[in-house]
């Protein structure tokens, strides 16, 4: 795949605040009456090649002993990890009903599937839209105008106003990944607390319920209106472990219910056991998100990464995820996440991928992440 470049993008810089989920493949609601400003098209830059210097191959990281994974399933995963050419990464995949391992992938220094150093960036959208649908605040219907917030969002973008470039029903706000619409609906139906209740019910602020030691994530919610705004949208307000995506898209996938991660198996051949850890969230709220989730790859900031000569890359499987993608930190990198589920109807497996690119980058998170469903789906069952 030829490298792509945002060279450009990062010696900016307002780039050091952007969280946004797909940047310049983001698309957008339909007809606004006013023009949309023109945005840095970060994803068409073109640059030289990224060197070929050889990278450590990816490896199993930190599990030991006997393990939950499947070997053929791993093997792929490993070899796909690869091929995205990232100094660093992740690839998880978990068994949506029991809990079990099947795929742990990490490249670069330490075990990236455990450790909990990247922001959440647009990832932590499913917090705020948790907090909102759980407290009956907003329906898939509700419309909600938002301005020019793709790369920031500053006290002029917190209003309704003259500045507005769109309007979208909140169903399809999370797929299409705008901030605005976030940000205006959690300043208008939310208290910072409330966010901060929700973010922990989900699993941030503490340990991924696994038999393995990883931190979900920390967070910050600030009390003061902008900074509060811009972290209901992902704005580097919080940190994620791909082990901690892993699980929330689980709990989601599993209609609300928390259910352990196994990533080491017991002796004999029994079955993994399913250790049910309550709920998250209630039913009816998981059932909305997964057909918000959905949109991200049918319409939303994956579309481009599932779909094959404009069609479904897998015609007979529904996935949902949501995208993440940031510019910044030194030395500069271009982080991208994909968590989701499929089929979005009825889960069999959930996928957390994380990638953390140098300055230039062959492939982004929600592409890998495709290829992992890909995989796995196409893989003969016994």
């Amino acid at each position: 795949m030829k490298a792509r470049s945002i060279f450009t993008v990062i010696t900016a810089c307002a780039v050091l605040t952007v969280s946004h989920a797909g940047l310049a493949d983001t698309p957008k609601p339909a007809a606004a009456t006013k023009p949309k400003p023109k945005h840095a098209a970060t994803a068409h830059l073109e640059a030289p090649r990224a060197p070929e210097a050889p990278l450590a191959r990816s490896t199993q990281g930190s599990l030991t002993g006997k393990t939950t994974l499947d070997p053929e399933f791993q093997s792929k995963m490993l070899h796909l990890l690869d091929e995205s050419r990232a100094p660093g990464g992740a690839i998880v995949v978990s068994d949506v009903r029991t809990g079990r391992i099947l795929a742990w992938a990490t490249r670069g220094p330490g075990d990236w599937v455990k450790e909990a150093s990247t922001s959440s960036a647009s990832v932590f959208k499913i917090a705020t839209t948790t907090a909102l649908l759980e407290r009956h605040k907003v329906s898939l219907a509700t419309r909600q105008c938002y301005s020019d917030t793709e790369h920031g969002i500053n006290e002029v973008d917190l209003e309704d106003g003259p500045r507005d470039i769109g309007c979208a029903p909140f169903g399809e706000a999370l797929g299409l990944s705008i901030n605005g619409v976030f940000a205006r609906l959690a300043l208008k139906h939310l208290t910072p607390m409330e966010l901060r209740t929700t973010a922990r019910e989900i699993g941030f602020g503490s340990k991924v319920p696994a038999d393995v030691d990883a931190p979900f994530g920390d967070f910050t919610i600030p009390d003061d209106r902008l900074g509060f705004a811009r972290s209901s949208a992902g704005f580097w307000n919080a940190k994620l472990s791909p082990l901690g995506a892993l699980f929330a898209m689980q709990t989601i996938a599993n209609d609300g219910e928390r259910v352990k991660l196994f990533a080491h198996a017991g002796e004999g051949s029994a079955p993994t056991p399913r250790v049910s850890l309550g709920r998250a969230m209630s039913a009816d709220t998981a059932r909305a998100m997964k057909q918000m989730l959905e949109v991200t790859t049918k319409r939303g900031t994956a579309k481009k990464a599932f779909s094959e000569n404009g069609k479904p890359l897998l015609p007979n499987v529904r996935v949902a995820g949501k995208t993440g993608t940031l510019v910044g930190g030194h030395p500069a990198r271009m982080v991208s996440w994909f968590a989701g589920f499929a089929p979005a109807d009825h889960p069999k497996i959930a996928v957390a991928v994380l990638l953390s690119n140098d300055v230039s980058w062959w492939s982004k998170g929600n592409q890998i992440a495709a290829k992992v469903f890909e995989a796995y789906f196409e893989k003969p069952k016994p």
